[in-house]
């Protein structure tokens, strides 16, 4: 591992590495070192038909949601969508209604239509969170405590507005060099630059810092560092939290459909409140992991004494059943996640 995932208080290092070595993903664990960020292609990433099984839920999700099944072929659903309130896009004359974005200005979104909150949707979004591929590369970067901070679905039609390049990490710069976050992007339908596909600036988590004004420009006159990621639908791309990256516009035809999950060390504040609010047959029916990855094996703020006693009691209960199923350490001092 390099500075960018070694520290002293991250001594999972060799259950990381096992499972690195064990699933073949040395070569993707490197790219993230160098890079910053890494492609795991379809046949490694989506076993069993994954990412085709969750795109079928992200379009049962968008019709529940919006009304009206996006239009993969030609995008119309989500074309030209404006900057996210609520309401509908009546730009250039987008046709869905109820819960769609809104335009508020003269930008369309750069980002199109983001579905929160989807975890509980469908079994299929289990099965992602606990692709053993996933979990290896998420620990890699944020030790193998790493939670769940939130899971979304993102689908863009054709825009006008690309998205700037930025970096996900919470922290100011100087930013530290270990990832505190990391973005694990399901890639649903192909990433491209006529498709809207990811931009990345390689390397550019070793520099520490957020981009200035004129190096997050993407474009004939933006960074010329920048790239644009080309993936297959069923991909997996992983990046570092201090990693810029961005988006072009999407001028092709059709939807680009995305699930991320943004995994963060357990210190980092959760974009989604999970423990204690997961239904009791979904903990059951997944591994004693997913509890601790779905933040059971933490201790969210108190209410009051007794509240708090309640939710040390939870983690405590969910840990244990960790480290009885395994025989693993998972808290076993104050600086280490193993014995």
């Amino acid at each position: 591992m390099s500075e960018a995932t070694t520290t002293t208080a991250d001594s999972g290092y060799d259950r990381v590495w096992k499972e690195i070595s064990d699933l073949g993903l040395d070569r993707f664990a490197g790219e993230l070192d160098e890079f910053g960020y890494t492609v795991v292609p379809p046949e490694i990433a989506s076993p069993n038909g994954l990412a085709k099984k969750m795109l079928e839920a992200c379009l049962d999700i968008a019709e529940r949601r919006n009304g009206e099944r996006p239009d993969l072929a030609t995008g119309d659903t989500h074309a030209y969508l404006g900057i996210e309130t609520t309401g509908t896009s009546r730009k250039k004359g987008n046709k869905l209604k109820g819960r769609m974005p809104e335009m508020t200005d003269d930008r369309d979104s750069p980002v199109g239509d983001v579905m929160q909150c989807i975890l509980t949707e469908d079994q299929v979004f289990e099965e992602g969170l606990m692709n053993p591929v996933l979990l290896a590369l998420a620990s890699y970067l944020c030790g193998y405590r790493m939670v769940l901070s939130g899971m979304a679905c993102w689908m863009k039609g054709p825009n006008e507005t690309s998205f700037s390049l930025h970096s996900d990490s919470p922290e100011p710069s100087p930013m530290p060099p270990q990832s505190f976050v990391t973005q694990c992007t399901y890639v649903l339908t192909d990433y491209n630059r006529e498709n809207g596909g990811l931009v990345i600036v390689p390397g550019s988590h070793k520099l520490c810092r957020h981009p200035e004004p004129e190096e997050a420009r993407i474009g004939e006159d933006g960074n010329p560092d920048a790239v644009v990621v080309e993936a297959k639908a069923g991909s997996l791309i992983v990046w570092h939290g201090n990693t810029w990256h961005g988006s072009y516009n999407r001028t092709a035809p059709g939807l680009r459909v995305s699930v991320t999950n943004f995994m963060v060390r357990p210190f980092i504040h959760k974009l989604e409140e999970l423990s204690g609010n997961l239904p009791q047959e979904m903990l059951d029916r997944n591994s004693p992991r997913f509890a601790l990855v779905t933040q059971h094996g933490l201790t969210p703020g108190r209410l009051s004494q007794a509240d708090g006693q309640e939710k040390v009691a939870r983690a405590n209960k969910y840990i244990a059943a960790f480290e009885k199923a395994t025989g693993m350490k998972y808290r076993a001092g104050k600086n280490d996640y193993f014995n």
